[in-house]
């Protein structure tokens, strides 16, 4: 017969681990930013950029992250936007005729995203474009047209805001809409995004005039921004972030 204490000991550890909490689900993200200046500004005291932005949303402990409902990303002072000498597509015209729609010149950058739908679709990919859209009063606009391979098309216009007397230049504001999948299928959660504003310009009386333009500084230069993106639940997650300048003159010893 065994001994009672050693009966009382094992049957405590084996409830122990039997209501031993599960690892919490925890949603986090990461936001990069390269920026590039146009190679023949690099000696100028203001050139033209290109700008990547990469993000990546995870959670370990769950099947898929939470569902991204709205992202807020503040940038430095210093760069202009100049949306409003490029031709502007409107958020109608990229859903009813596609990129057919928008006129020449208007669209200024691409690149590619993923979703996942679990447990019936673990990852899906879509091409992403880029369009400078109408203004929002004196704000102007960056439309997200992303086409998955899985799904209804997305059409995401984001307001580029000015910072006013804030220690910010422009506040990116995007509200991201339930991203469906298949029918039996739950909405998406947005796992990866990787876009690209290219340097595109345009003339006017003999000027060039790219879309974003910054003071040109010395490669390797950073700086920080920061952000929020909020879930669905009402999770909102504050980032800080910082990106690196490349293509300029070389920094002095």
């Amino acid at each position: 017969m065994p001994c009672p204490r050693k009966t009382l000991a094992s049957l405590a550890a084996l409830l122990a681990l039997g209501v031993a909490p599960a690892a919490r689900a925890v949603t986090t993200q990461s936001v990069e930013f390269q920026a590039r200046y146009s190679k023949q500004d690099r000696h100028k005291a203001r050139g033209g950029i290109s700008l990547r932005t990469i993000i990546n949303i995870s959670d370990p402990a769950a099947p898929a992250p939470l569902q991204l409902r709205h992202t807020l990303l503040r940038f430095p002072k210093g760069a202009v936007v100049n949306a409003r000498y490029f031709p502007r597509c409107k958020v109608t015209s990229l859903e009813t005729k596609g990129p057919n729609g928008c006129p020449k010149g208007s669209k200024l950058g691409s690149g590619r995203a993923r979703g996942a739908a679990p447990p019936i679709v673990s990852s899906v990919d879509a091409k992403v474009l880029l369009y400078n859209g109408e203004p929002v009063g004196r704000s102007p606009t960056l439309i997200i047209y992303s086409v998955p391979d899985l799904g209804p098309i997305l059409t995401l216009p984001g307001t580029l805001q000015a910072g006013g007397s804030s220690n910010y230049g422009y506040v990116l504001d995007v509200n991201v809409p339930p991203i469906k999948t298949l029918p039996s299928a739950p909405d998406a959660s947005v796992t990866f995004f990787d876009a690209t504003v290219n340097d595109v310009t345009v003339k006017r009386k003999g000027r060039t005039i790219h879309y974003i333009d910054a003071p040109v500084l010395c490669t390797g230069t950073y700086f920080l921004l920061d952000g929020a993106f909020s879930y669905l639940g009402g999770v909102t997650n504050t980032v800080y972030e910082k990106f690196t300048l490349s293509g300029g003159p070389r920094c002095p010893r």
